[in-house]
């Protein structure tokens, strides 16, 4: 059973779930546009655990971006066609 929809009467536009399914759907074609690049692409924006832990740790050599930002663009990264289409569909539910 996969769900379309809520029964919840709510009368509001959600603006910020539409702004978030579209930002994870432009990341997502970017991904697909950078064929060898998506690895280098991956090591920098998703989370590493060890390289999180190192960082609030104080023993990973200092980086552009603090590392703790990679828990936030991660939440943007999908692996296929059915990662972000699942996903979205559970985002859109309303």
């Amino acid at each position: 059973m996969v769900p379309l929809r809520d029964d919840n009467p709510t009368r509001i536009v959600p603006y910020v779930t539409y702004g978030l399914i579209a930002i994870n759907i432009l990341v997502f074609l970017y991904e697909l546009s950078l064929g060898p690049a998506l690895d280098p692409f991956f090591r920098t924006w998703a989370v590493v655990p060890r390289e999180l832990t190192l960082s609030f740790s104080g023993q990973l050599p200092p980086q552009p971006l603090p590392e703790w930002i990679t828990l936030i663009t991660s939440q943007f990264l999908h692996g296929g066609f059915l990662h972000i289409a699942g996903n979205m569909l559970f985002l859109d539910i309303w």
